[in-house]
């Protein structure tokens, strides 16, 4: 039960809140810091973590005496009211499983490059190289706060020794394994994300939070403004996880897409039997995302496409736009790119047939 006098407060987002004195500014004036748990048992212990840890050191003196997995925990608590729900997720779980063990009880101010390469040894053991570069840029971002108040070395990134990713091919349909795609897409009752993913290029999240009045069939569009992903929550009982709406990836991602006459006719037709507001649903509530990838291995199963990922109809749409002579700039802002550059380093050379193209030009 709250008490009063306790600053523990529940959020809007379901979260719980505290509160509690970190120090005094110049002018004397309080200074407060907060922390963020799933229930009111797990923010209690927060607070009460927080408070012994003060005791014992303060991030914001030079003479920090706390471990690096104390400065991950401070850290963690000051963006978490700045960044989405499944980011901080993604922060937290990563530095929790593959940073603490290695590093975390070292002293901050005692953290060195050589020991964070040897991390990244052991790392390269159980992920990919993609993966240890995805958890050190994290982990750099963490330290380059400390580093900003003279809590650790000022070189200590400058020797970091990350593995190097060698960027594979991506895959995409040729033009007979869309349309086999698209035939069995329009054969089952599950197919629709399918269809809708290689028309526009949608992510499987951005499909997944799709409603009824995200589309305007006077204009032909259709408008991305959410994403619907399970997320990780904590809870007394330990961990669990929800489905939950988020904003899209970044603020290029909320877009406006144009949608083909066929396109429309199809989400008419849907509409007729619509019982709730998302598009993709089941008896009215909304499909997850892992549930439309399980729904699109089964309509490929027993075909050649066992090995496709519903990312890579993604993919294949950006590829047949460029097959059909659409600017590099249309495409990125289709996808929701943040910029061009990045729609360019992922599609550069991706398809035999452009290529063989420029050689057939180049010979006439």
């Amino acid at each position: 039960m709250v008490r009063r006098g306790e600053n523990i407060y529940k959020r809007k987002d379901g979260r719980w809140e505290g509160r509690y004195i970190q120090g005094r500014k110049a002018d004397g004036k309080v200074r407060y810091g907060y922390v963020y748990a799933y229930s009111y048992k797990d923010i209690k212990e927060k607070l009460m973590e927080r408070k012994l840890l003060l005791k014992r050191s303060d991030p914001e003196q030079v003479d920090f005496e706390g471990t690096v997995s104390t400065w991950i925990d401070y850290w963690l608590d000051m963006i978490s009211d700045t960044v989405k729900i499944s980011t901080y997720n993604s922060y937290k779980n990563k530095l929790e499983r593959y940073v603490k063990p290695y590093v975390g009880h070292v002293p901050l101010k005692r953290l060195s490059s050589e020991q964070i390469n040897q991390m990244i040894k052991s790392l390269s053991e159980q992920l990919a190289p993609s993966s240890i570069r995805t958890v050190c840029q994290i982990l750099k971002s963490c330290l380059r706060e400390a580093e900003k108040r003279r809590l650790t070395d000022n070189y200590l990134f400058e020797d970091f020794q990350l593995p190097k990713v060698n960027k594979q091919r991506i895959r995409t349909l040729s033009l007979k394994e869309r349309q086999l795609i698209i035939k069995l897409a329009e054969e089952d009752t599950y197919g629709f994300p399918i269809i809708l993913s290689l028309e526009t290029g949608m992510r499987i999240g951005e499909i997944a939070g799709l409603k009824w009045k995200d589309i305007d069939f006077v204009s032909k569009t259709l408008t991305v403004s959410r994403t619907l992903q399970r997320l990780q929550t904590f809870s007394e009982e330990g961990k669990k996880t929800a489905l939950l709406e988020g904003s899209p990836k970044t603020q290029m991602s909320r877009r406006v897409l144009p949608l083909s006459t066929k396109m429309v006719n199809y989400l008419e037709r849907l509409k007729q039997d619509a019982t709730g507001d998302y598009i993709v649903n089941i008896q009215g509530k909304p499909i997850e995302p892992r549930t439309i990838t399980n729904h699109f291995k089964r309509i490929v199963a027993g075909t050649t496409l066992t090995s496709v990922s519903f990312h890579a109809l993604r993919h294949s749409f950006a590829t047949r736009c460029l097959e059909c002579g659409i600017s590099v700039a249309a495409i990125s802002s289709l996808l929701g790119h943040t910029s061009v550059k990045l729609t360019l380093d992922i599609y550069t050379n991706t398809t035999l047939s452009e290529e063989r193209r420029a050689v057939e030009i180049l010979v006439s």
